[in-house]
């Protein structure tokens, strides 16, 4: 009946649970810098830095028709 016997698992290898470590933390630090980057893009989106109209009108002033004049 040996062949229903489940297999022994591998020894563990030191190295490539090494690589993996380093892998799996720069993974993490990606997606650290991305999610950083995602918020600071909506920031300025939400400030009016960036987007299809920012070219045209002052960031935080009075709107896209204004010339920046406060009357």
């Amino acid at each position: 009946m040996g062949i229903f016997r489940t297999p022994k698992a591998p020894p563990p290898d030191p190295e490539l649970e090494k690589q993996m470590k380093e892998k799996r933390e720069a993974e993490e630090k990606e997606l650290k810098q991305k999610k950083a980057e995602e918020k600071r893009q909506k920031r300025r989106r939400e400030r009016g830095l960036v987007g299809s109209r920012s070219l045209f009108s002052k960031a935080g002033g009075a709107g896209f028709y204004s010339d920046g004049e406060m009357n």
